[in-house]
């Protein structure tokens, strides 16, 4: 049962993670946010974050410099390893990492194509980028803390409001540069 149970409250974080009339109703430059579940060995991370906080400039990539920049932005974000630094007892390594943002071409970020929308938020000068994380944990029951290092690898972050769920927990945090680790147990 308490497996179930932390099933459905993993889906329901997840849920509120994606959708999209409630991911994008702040948007705050210098925050972030992150949400992260834990069910069995596998260890979801989505990140949700003006582009400012990882470019310093949310227009539509389409000048070679900006391009540059956003080619360079997704090599590190696609580094799942040391986006997000966890236990290394736990073993944990990424099965799939998917960035998406209205304001970057999909090639930039090394996704495919989707069908070409209209985003208001890109004419309005406010993007975001979303980010999903996949681990697979070889041995998750070691899995004690997670050191997020957006604020070293992109100057624009301030602060990241964390929500957690875990099979035995639901936690909320917020970090900050000078206290980037997040730990559960």
């Amino acid at each position: 049962m308490k497996r179930v149970l932390s099933s459905v409250a993993i889906s329901a974080l997840l849920y509120h993670s994606l959708s999209p009339a409630i991911a994008h109703e702040a948007h705050v430059h210098g925050v972030g946010k992150l949400d992260v579940a834990i069910d069995g060995p596998q260890l979801t991370l989505h990140l949700d974050t003006p582009l400012a906080n990882l470019l310093g400039f949310e227009h539509a990539a389409k000048r070679p410099k900006d391009r540059q920049a956003a080619q360079k932005m997704a090599r590190q974000l696609r580094d799942g390893r040391r986006v997000f630094v966890t236990t290394p007892a736990a073993e944990c390594k990424p099965i799939s990492i998917k960035l998406v943002s209205a304001a970057i071409d999909p090639l930039l970020l090394g996704e495919l194509p989707a069908p070409a929308t209209a985003d208001a938020s890109v004419k309005s000068g406010h993007a975001d980028l979303d980010a999903d994380y996949v681990f697979q944990c070889a041995n998750p029951e070691k899995l004690e803390s997670i050191d997020v290092t957006l604020f070293s690898q992109f100057k624009g972050f301030q602060r990241i409001d964390v929500q957690m769920v875990t099979p035995k927990k639901q936690l909320a945090a917020k970090l900050i540069p000078t206290a980037f680790r997040l730990s559960w147990e």
